[in-house]
């Protein structure tokens, strides 16, 4: 008989082997037990590992779109929060004009201008909104502030309104307010709305030679564009998500507040100043009503609103079948996962047992 020995070495040797791919193994079955993935996407699919790249790019994609969308909904809801807001502003100066009616009470008419003074603060406040650090009615200028602040020092709004004043009543010798007559000061208002309104340019005098032929309210009030931000909330459709800050309404309400706040003085001829609360009434009223008015404005906005609401919709429907048919290539079973796992750990504390064992053979043990 003859007999022939195989070394423990050579024993170990494929016993180590055995435990480091039992070992590779586990890290793979750990993986997919956790992250409930294929741990080698391309092996597990094969040929159908180009169809899960299409799908996840096609989610990225949607998510893309749906954050910009999302992005959309909220400057849309700040502008049309802080249009409301204005509108709320428009009516109380129309109140305070109602209110003082013809009245020459010098405390009325103080009143009423405290009233001007503090719409025309807000209005500013509310036109400078920014979400993100992107002001909402700058248009495309998202990182400028659009309105100048009437009331800060040296404001070129509050000096422009000063500049064609004065300009007016030196040019036809108005010596002062109280001497304009209901005629001069319903010319000197006309000249002044059409340059709020953009329909007549700056001149010089009284203003420099340079800025002649330029728009009066984009000049002294206005830093936005005209241009407004637009947001892709899908494939097809692009939506405007923001307004500006040159609109005839924002013109008109800063000209009403003005003008009343400016003009509404005890010591002036009575049909001029009651000229001044009639143009004011009609102006605040065009400026919350009229044409590219700030209820206008509101309107246009909520049916920004109600299409990027419904596009974020169909983007979450789309993303939600399409994640469902990636699920459907790269997830495992969970319970098969942790079965593996489970048998793998098994198999290597057996191979650790039987490795020790044959590290303890000794011919010692056996003479």
């Amino acid at each position: 008989m003859k007999t022939s020995f195989i070394s423990t070495l050579s024993i170990q040797t494929t016993m180590r082997n055995a435990i480091s791919g039992v070992q590779r193994e586990m890290v793979k079955a750990n993986q997919e037990a956790v992250t409930q993935k294929h741990a080698d996407l391309g092996v597990a699919l094969g040929a159908n590992t180009s169809r899960a790249i299409d799908l996840s790019r096609d989610i990225t994609r949607i998510e893309s779109l749906y954050n910009t969308a999302a992005l959309a909904t909220q400057r849309l809801e700040s502008a049309e929060l802080a249009l409301s807001k204005m509108n709320e502003l428009g009516l109380d100066i129309q109140g305070a004009i109602l209110t003082l009616g013809n009245s020459t009470d010098a405390t009325s008419l103080a009143t009423a201008r405290t009233t001007m003074q503090s719409a025309l603060d807000a209005f500013t406040n509310f036109a400078n909104t920014s979400v993100q650090g992107e002001y909402i009615f700058a248009g495309i200028n998202t990182d400028v502030k659009p309105m100048e602040d009437y009331f800060a020092a040296g404001s070129p709004a509050k000096a422009a309104f000063d500049t064609e004043l004065n300009h007016y009543m030196t040019t036809n010798g108005i010596a002062s307010l109280s001497v304009m007559t209901e005629t001069e000061m319903n010319t000197f208002l006309d000249d002044l709305g059409k340059k709020f309104d953009g329909t007549a340019p700056l001149t010089s005098p009284p203003h420099p030679l340079a800025l002649a032929g330029q728009d009066f309210w984009t000049t002294f009030f206005s830093d936005a564009s005209d241009e407004n931000m637009k947001s892709r909330i899908s494939q097809s459709e692009v939506v405007e998500s923001s307004t500006n800050a040159n609109k005839a309404g924002m013109r008109k309400f800063a000209f009403a507040s003005i003008v009343s706040l400016e003009l509404l003085q005890p010591n002036m001829d009575d049909k001029a100043r009651q000229a001044v609360g009639a143009r004011t009434r009609s102006v605040i009223s065009e400026a919350m009503n009229g044409v590219d008015s700030i209820n206008q404005q509101r309107t246009t906005i909520g049916i920004y609103t109600e299409r990027v609401s419904k596009a974020e919709e169909r983007l979450q429907a789309q993303k939600d079948i399409l994640t469902k048919g990636l699920i459907g290539l790269e997830n495992v079973d969970p319970e098969e996962a942790a079965t593996r796992l489970n048998a793998l750990k098994t198999l290597l504390e057996t191979a650790y047992t039987v490795t020790a064992k044959i590290q303890q053979l000794s011919l010692a043990n056996f003479l």
